[in-house]
């Protein structure tokens, strides 16, 4: 809203009466659609089948946009898709189809998180017209696990099993990466932690050993073995591992909270130091005294502005028709 009068006499615009006020409007962005509930892959088991759905902000402005694919964190125990409309909301507004996408979670072992997240990322190729998504420019960005699974499929390549048949003819590549207080390596998570959440990290009924061995429906499960995590790549940190100096990674923003107290600002230190060791291009932010996903500093204007800015840097701006 520009600015607000009371429609004066001489005037007398189109629907004018005595007592009317005439608000000018200054257009600064798009409409933005929103494309609700898309299923972008179906896993079909023993008995029963699982839709896996997609939420697109669409910005209405001609050219095919950049776009950014979201992975909400839960734990691996859920994936509410419709978080971080903030930042979302943000992208849509700067030009972006900001996706969010749900993925298959407990008692669902990995690497099928990863399979889901890849065949996101097929599924925006394969709809690009429909979404008005740029094909070659597709960012993926997620929270906590959540940003574990965007790291996950930004640095797994073409790893073999990890793909399903759906969308095959197109490409599960990334072009930038954005990992908020995101999970980096399994067998690590208890360090800089509270005793009690050291606890939470310790035996085969953590969350992380459930991921890489599933439920144990007869006899105990069992704990994690960071040699195994390394072996099956199941996380970002083991995939990192088998990279060279100088190999071919996209563009990564790591932002932690400084006062985290589910996933230490430890793990992003971490990976940020191996990514900078192969000279990958990285920038790590710290949001000072700052908690994990419930914080609510993670959902005001100065992170949006900052993811935003990375994205525009890795992906460009959007591209008239």
């Amino acid at each position: 809203m520009e600015g607000k009068k009371k429609a004066g006499a001489g005037s007398h615009p189109a629907g004018w009466t005595e007592g009317a006020e005439e608000l000018r409007i200054k257009v600064r962005g798009p409409m933005i659609r929103v494309i609700s509930e898309a299923v972008y892959s179906q896993a079909i088991g023993s008995r029963q089948a699982t839709q896996l759905r997609m939420t697109l902000f669409v910005p209405n402005s001609p050219g095919a946009h950049p776009a950014v694919l979201f992975f909400p964190g839960g734990g691996w125990l859920q994936a509410a898709k419709d978080r971080f409309i903030e930042c979302r909301l943000a992208l849509a507004r700067a030009g972006f189809v900001a996706a969010t996408a749900e993925y298959r979670t407990l008692p669902q072992a990995f690497p099928a998180q990863v399979q889901d997240g890849r065949a996101a990322v097929r599924f925006l190729r394969a709809h690009a017209s429909d979404f008005s998504v740029d094909p070659t420019r597709i960012g993926v960005m997620g929270n906590s696990a959540g940003g574990w699974l965007a790291l996950m499929v930004a640095f797994s390549g073409s790893r073999k099993g990890w793909d399903s048949d759906e969308w095959k003819d197109f490409s599960s590549a990334v072009q930038a990466c954005c990992a908020l207080h995101p999970v980096t390596q399994l067998s690590s998570l208890s360090e800089g932690l509270s005793p009690e959440g050291r606890a939470a990290h310790s035996g085969p009924a953590s969350a992380e050993s459930l991921l890489l061995h599933g439920i144990s429906f007869s006899g105990a499960g069992r704990a994690l073995d960071p040699k195994e995590e390394a072996a099956a790549g199941a996380s970002p940190e083991a995939l990192l591992r088998r990279r060279r100096r100088g190999c071919t990674l996209p563009p990564v923003l790591l932002m932690h909270g400084t006062a985290d107290r589910l996933v230490s600002p430890l793990q992003s230190a971490a990976l940020y130091e191996r990514l900078r060791a192969l000279g990958s291009p990285a920038r790590y932010l710290l949001l000072e005294g700052v908690d994990h996903s419930s914080d609510p500093s993670w959902y005001q204007e100065e992170v949006s502005r900052e993811i935003v800015r990375f994205f525009r840097q890795a992906l460009g701006a959007v591209r008239e028709a």
